[in-house]
C-alpha cells in the first residue's frame, strides 16, 4: 500500500494555517504560504496518483487567488467554500490512508468552486493544474539545451523583458506588501548565503535560504508575477537538492544563488519603480542565461559564466589598490598551504573581513523603502531598557540634595527641561513597541465562527476600536484570556436559535469586541446579547461546591466574580468548548499577571459585558510611593481606592475576623505591612498612621503605612530568579535616591494576610 503519511500531514498543516486567515484583511505572506502548501500538496497527490485530491487542492488554490485579488463577489461564501474544501481534503486523505482510495463525490464541490471563480468550461482544479503545467513547460523550454544559440537567447531575454515591463497591477496594496517583504527576504538570503559559504554542511543555513525563496514564489504566484515566480521556483528547486544531499554546496552553486537573488532584487525594484510612476527602464538581466546556469548547477555541472574575481571587486570598491592586489596574490601563492586571496589580504591587514564580505555578496545597489523600516524587536527592547535607565538617572539627579538646595534658577530650569525631554523620550520609545489590536480581534472573529458552528448556534461578530494600540509584549499575554472569554460568550452566553426566537430576539446572536484607551490603561470589552448571568444559579453552584460559606449579603458584582473561582462552572454538561471550570480561573490569573482587573455588567435575557482593563505596557508602572519604617514601597495606583487617616472610633477588633476599620460604612480588614515584612514602624496605632485602601477583584483591605511620599511613574525591574515567586511582591524599581523600592502585589498581600491571620 502507498505511504500517505506525508500527504495527511500536509493537509493538516493547511487546515491549521487556514484557521488564522481572515478574508477582510488577509495577510499576504500567510496567504502566499498557504498557496505554496497547496502547490506542494498538488505535487504529492500527483506523485501518488490521488487524482481526486489533486483536483480539490487545485480548485482551492484557484479560489484563494481569486479571494486575495478580490475577484469573488461574495467573499464570505468564498471562505466558506474554502473551508468545505479543506474538510473534504481531510476526508479524502483519511480514506486514502485507510482503504487506499476514495469513492465519495467531489463533483458537487468542484461545481461550486467553478461557480464562485467564474471559470466556465473547465473545473477550477483542472484549470489550475493546466496553468501550472504550462508554466513548467515554458520554464523547461528556456532552461533546456546548453548550446542554445546566442541570437535565440537574446530573443527570449528581450521577450521576457517586455513581459516584465507590462505587469498588470491587480491590487496595489498587495503589490506594495510584496515589494517590502520581497526586498527583506533578499537581504535575509544574502546574509545566510555568506554563512553557508563558511559552513557548507550546515543544513540550517540552507533552510534559512530556502524559505525566503519559497515565500517569494508563493506570493508572486497569485499576483501573476510569472518571471519572479519561475526564477524563485528554479532557485528553490536547486536549494532543495542541496538540502537533500543530491548537490554539494560549492562556490559555483553559491555564485548562482547569489546572482539569482540579485536578479530577483532588480526585478522587484523595477516593480517598485513602476508602482511609483517612475519611467520604465529595460530589465538588464539575461534571464535565459541565468536559468541555463541554474540548470547546469542542478546537474552538478561547473558554472561556466565568467564571474569577476574577488580581487577585482575589491579594487572596484576602492578597498585596495592594484599594487595591494598583486602583493596579496603573491603572498597567497607562497603560503603553505596556499591561501585564498581574501584570507591573504585580511592576514596582511590590507582589507577588513567586512570589506571581503561585501565583495563576496556582490550586491547591487540597495533598494530600501524609506516609508517603512522594520527593526529587530530585541533592539527595540534594548532601547526601551536604556531609556528606562535614563529615566531613573534623571530622577536621581532631580532628587539630589545639591540640586534641591541649589538656588540657581538656570540650573533648576535646565533640570526641569531635562525631565520633560526624558519623559517625552520615554513615551516615544514605548510607542515604538505598540501595535494595533486588529490582528488579535481577527483571530477572535474566526474563533467565534468555528465555535458557533460546533455549538449549532448562529453568531456574528462586531468589532470596534481595532486600531487601538497595545504593547506587542502583551499581545500574547492577553490572547489566552480572550480565547476563554470568547468561548464562554458563545457556549454560555449566546442562546440557541430556538431560544432566541422564543425570547423575541433575532435568530443570530452577536458577540461584540471593543477596545479603547481609558487613562493610562487599555480596556477590552467582550459583550454578548445572550442569556446574561443568572445570579441565583451562580450562588447555588458556589454553595454546592463549597466555594463560599454563606450566600447572604453579597452584592451583584461580588456574585458575578464567583465565576472566577477555581473549579466553578454552571455548564450542564462538559463539552469540547467549556464546562470543566478552568477557563475563567485562567482569565483571573492572567489578569493578575498583567496587573489588570475585570468588571462585569449583566442583565438576564439581555446579555453580559466583561471589561478587561490593564496597563498599556508592562515596562512602566504608575505607583504611589509609601514608607514603612525605613523602607519604601510602591503600590500600583490602579489598585488604590482611597487614602485616609482613620479616627480612633472607626477601629474595631472583631472576634473571628480580626482587626477591621469602618470605611464609609463598610468594615474592611486591616493589614499591617510592618508585620508582613518584619520592619520596625514609626506608628502602630491606625489613627496615628496613614491607611491606604486597596482593592482586588473580590475584596478591599486597608494597608497601614507610616507616610505617603507621592505618586510617580517608575520603571519595573525583575527581582531575579530567586525572588520572582515571592508572594506580595511583583517587582522592584530604582527610586530617585538610588535605593530599590519593592512594588507590592495587592492580590499576594491579601493572601499573605489571610494565611497569617
Amino acid at each position: 500500500m502507498k505511504e500517505y503519511g506525508s500527504l495527511l500531514k500536509s493537509i493538516d498543516s493547511i487546515a491549521s494555517d487556514f484557521l488564522f486567515i481572515d478574508g477582510k484583511e488577509i495577510d499576504v505572506p500567510a496567504a502566499g504560504k498557504l498557496l505554496n502548501m497547496l502547490d506542494e500538496l498538488i505535487k504529492e497527490a500527483d506523485a501518488l496518483e490521488a487524482d481526486r485530491l489533486k483536483r480539490v487542492a487545485g480548485g482551492l488554490s484557484s479560489l484563494l487567488e481569486k479571494i486575495v485579488l478580490e475577484r469573488i463577489e461574495d467573499e464570505e461564501a468564498g471562505f466558506g467554500a474554502f473551508e468545505k474544501g479543506v474538510i473534504l481534503m481531510q476526508e479524502i486523505g483519511d480514506s486514502l490512508k485507510n482503504t487506499g482510495g476514495y469513492e465519495g463525490d467531489i463533483e458537487t464541490f468542484m461545481e461550486s468552486i467553478a461557480a464562485l471563480t467564474g471559470e466556465q468550461g473547465a473545473e477550477a482544479g483542472d484549470q489550475r493544474s493546466k496553468v501550472e503545467g504550462q508554466k513548467s513547460a515554458t520554464s523547461n523550454e528556456v532552461i533546456a539545451g546548453e548550446q542554445l544559440p546566442v541570437e535565440k537567447s537574446a530573443e527570449i531575454s528581450q521577450q521576457e523583458t517586455r513581459t516584465s515591463e507590462t505587469v498588470e497591477i491587480q491590487d496595489e496594496s498587495l503589490l506594495r506588501d510584496f515589494i517590502i517583504e520581497g526586498l527583506e527576504y533578499i537581504d535575509e538570503i544574502e546574509v545566510n548565503i555568506l554563512n553557508l559559504e563558511q559552513d557548507p554542511e550546515n543544513k540550517d543555513y540552507i533552510n534559512n535560504i530556502f524559505r525566503p525563496f519559497h515565500s517569494i514564489k508563493g506570493v508572486a504566484s497569485f499576483l501573476n508575477l510569472d518571471q519572479i515566480r519561475e526564477l524563485a521556483h528554479s532557485l528553490e528547486t536547486l536549494l532543495d537538492k542541496a538540502r537533500s544531499g543530491e548537490l554539494s554546496v560549492t562556490s559555483g552553486l553559491i555564485d548562482v544563488i547569489l546572482d539569482g537573488a540579485d536578479a530577483l532584487k532588480v526585478m522587484i525594484v523595477k516593480l517598485k519603480d513602476e508602482l511609483e510612476g517612475n519611467p520604465p527602464e529595460p530589465l538588464k538581466i539575461d534571464l535565459a542565461a541565468l536559468k541555463r546556469r541554474i540548470e547546469g548547477a542542478e546537474q552538478d555541472a561547473p558554472d561556466t559564466m565568467e564571474v569577476k574575481k574577488l580581487g577585482e571587486i575589491l579594487v572596484e570598491n576602492g578597498a585596495i589598490t592594484e599594487e595591494n592586489l598583486e602583493q596579496g596574490l603573491e603572498a597567497a601563492r607562497q603560503s603553505t598551504p596556499p591561501k585564498k586571496i581574501g584570507e591573504a589580504l585580511i592576514s596582511e591587514g590590507k582589507v577588513t573581513p567586512k570589506q571581503v564580505s561585501h565583495a563576496l555578496r556582490k550586491q547591487t545597489e540597495r533598494a530600501v523603502d524609506t516609508a517603512v523600516i522594520r527593526v529587530n524587536i530585541k533592539k527595540l527592547d534594548d532601547l526601551i531598557d536604556t531609556v528606562g535607565e535614563l529615566v531613573i538617572t534623571q530622577s536621581m539627579i532631580r532628587q539630589n540634595p545639591f540640586i534641591l538646595s541649589n538656588s540657581d534658577r538656570r540650573l533648576s530650569k535646565d533640570v526641569s527641561r531635562l525631565s520633560g525631554i526624558t519623559s517625552e523620550l520615554q513615551r516615544t520609545s514605548t510607542s515604538l513597541r505598540m501595535m494595533p489590536i486588529k490582528q488579535t480581534f481577527q483571530r477572535m472573529s474566526r474563533l467565534v465562527r468555528d465555535l458557533s458552528r460546533d455549538a449549532g448556534k448562529k453568531v456574528g461578530v462586531v468589532t470596534e476600536g481595532e486600531d487601538t494600540e497595545i504593547d506587542r509584549n502583551m499581545v500574547e499575554e492577553i490572547y489566552n484570556p480572550l480565547v476563554h472569554m470568547v468561548r464562554n460568550a458563545v457556549d454560555h452566553g449566546i442562546d440557541s436559535p430556538e431560544e432566541r426566537v422564543k425570547a423575541g430576539k433575532p435568530e443570530k446572536g452577536t458577540v461584540r469586541l471593543k477596545a479603547f484607551h481609558r487613562g493610562g490603561n487599555i480596556v477590552i470589552e467582550i459583550s454578548d446579547d445572550g442569556k446574561g448571568l443568572d445570579r441565583d444559579e451562580i450562588l447555588k453552584k458556589a454553595v454546592e461546591k463549597k466555594l463560599i460559606d454563606s450566600p447572604h449579603n453579597l452584592a451583584d458584582q461580588d456574585i458575578y466574580k464567583l465565576i472566577f473561582l477555581p473549579g466553578f462552572s454552571t455548564a450542564q454538561k462538559v463539552t469540547e468548548i467549556s464546562g470543566r471550570g478552568v477557563g475563567m480561573d485562567v482569565v483571573k490569573q492572567a489578569m493578575e499577571k498583567l496587573r489588570g482587573k475585570i468588571e462585569i455588567d449583566s442583565t438576564i435575557n439581555k446579555g453580559s459585558t466583561f471589561a478587561l482593563s490593564f496597563p498599556l505596557t508592562m515596562a512602566i508602572i504608575d505607583g504611589m510611593i509609601v514608607r514603612v519604617g525605613s523602607e519604601k514601597y510602591i503600590i500600583p495606583t490602579t489598585a488604590i481606592r482611597q487614602l485616609l487617616r482613620p479616627v480612633k472610633k472607626s477601629y474595631n477588633n472583631i472576634a473571628g475576623k480580626g482587626e477591621m476599620l469602618n470605611v464609609m460604612g463598610n468594615l474592611l480588614p486591616l493589614v499591617r505591612l510592618y508585620e508582613i515584612f518584619d520592619i520596625e514602624p514609626d506608628y502602630r496605632d491606625p489613627w496615628e498612621a496613614i491607611t491606604v485602601v486597596v482593592e482586588n477583584e473580590s475584596s478591599s483591605k486597608c494597608l497601614l503605612v507610616d507616610e505617603v511620599i507621592g505618586k510617580e511613574e517608575v520603571v519595573i525591574k525583575s527581582l531575579g530568579e530567586n525572588l520572582k515567586n515571592a508572594r506580595g511582591i511583583s517587582g522592584g524599581a530604582i527610586m530617585g535616591d538610588g535605593n530599590v523600592g519593592l512594588i507590592l502585589d495587592p492580590e499576594g498581600l491579601f493572601k499573605l494576610s489571610e494565611s497569617s491571620g
